[in-house]
């Protein structure tokens, strides 16, 4: 596909400019995508709108909406990756071999990323900023449920690129709606990708783990489990907890699972289990908890 592959040559040039271009101002790109997302907010809403009505598998939907509270979280994570400091060319590691040869482990960019993801936009300011923050450039395939609020999002994010004098190809979003895109992107793309990145449903990581001939970071499962111990101070483990279940229930990092220390059924267990009820959790447990 001629489009993916003038992407790709896209975001290779991007990535030669990039290594010139000093920390200061990567800071300066996103501390005015931040005040865009602001700027921005009622536009932003109203391409999220336009995703929320087509969208067809109605589960996805409290993941696709954006609001203002949730744009304000948008922020506040480009704010915080905009103070950390700078990733690149940092001496990790030093060590002297026997024969006095100094060797030393630095950090330096990996080079084009690919990210396929599904329904959560705010993916899109997240990838798009961690990956500038650490000197790469970033190809970006987001879920079509999201499509004009991933749009929107990286434009504004180019845009503030271009003002700074960027190679706005640093980020680009894929707009090719096609399904076979994502199929293109794992097995044709080898030349211009150095990674693929996939976040999502089991079914998209195992797809992007069976059928990409580009590395892959990925996990196919994980456990969402949380476990207090008796010596756990109880308010700490409740507030966590309730943190960890009920902030975003839909999300896939949601805590699934309570694991309690037999001997702190007594002392622990009560207050906790309480406490979810209380916020409206539904809880199953086996008989010695009950």
């Amino acid at each position: 596909m001629n489009y993916l592959k003038s992407i790709g040559i896209n975001a290779k040039k991007a990535f030669e400019d990039l290594k010139g271009v000093k920390h200061k101002k990567i800071k300066k790109v996103l501390e005015g995508y931040n005040q865009s997302l602001l700027k921005n907010t009622n536009k932003i809403i109203r391409e999220n709108m336009k995703d929320v009505k087509n969208v067809k598998r109605k589960h996805l939907v409290d993941r696709l909406i954006l609001n203002k509270k949730r744009i304000d979280g948008i922020r506040h994570s480009i704010n915080e990756i905009a103070k950390f400091k700078d990733p690149v060319g940092r001496v990790l590691e030093t060590w002297q071999r026997p024969n006095n040869l100094s060797i030393k482990k630095v950090s330096t960019p990996i080079g084009v990323i690919g990210v396929i993801y599904e329904s959560r936009p705010n993916v899109t300011a997240d990838v798009a900023a961690l990956c500038l923050k650490s000197g790469n450039c970033s190809i970006l395939r987001g879920g079509s449920e999201a499509f004009h609020s991933n749009r929107l999002l990286a434009n504004l994010f180019r845009d503030n690129l271009r003002k700074n004098n960027i190679n706005q190809n640093c980020v680009q979003f894929i707009e090719n709606k096609n399904r076979k895109i994502v199929d293109y992107l794992l097995s044709k793309m080898s030349s211009y990708i150095d990674v693929i990145v996939p976040r999502g449903g089991k079914g998209l990581v195992a797809k992007v783990q069976k059928f990409s001939n580009v590395h892959v970071i990925g996990h196919l499962e994980g456990l969402c489990h949380i476990y207090v111990d008796r010596t756990a101070n109880i308010k700490m483990a409740k507030d966590l907890i309730i943190n960890a279940k009920m902030r975003r229930t839909s999300i896939c990092g949601a805590v699934e699972t309570l694991l309690i220390e037999e001997k702190a059924l007594n002392s622990h267990a009560k207050e906790i289990i309480n406490a979810l009820l209380n916020a409206g959790c539904e809880v199953r447990a086996d008989k010695k908890s009950k």
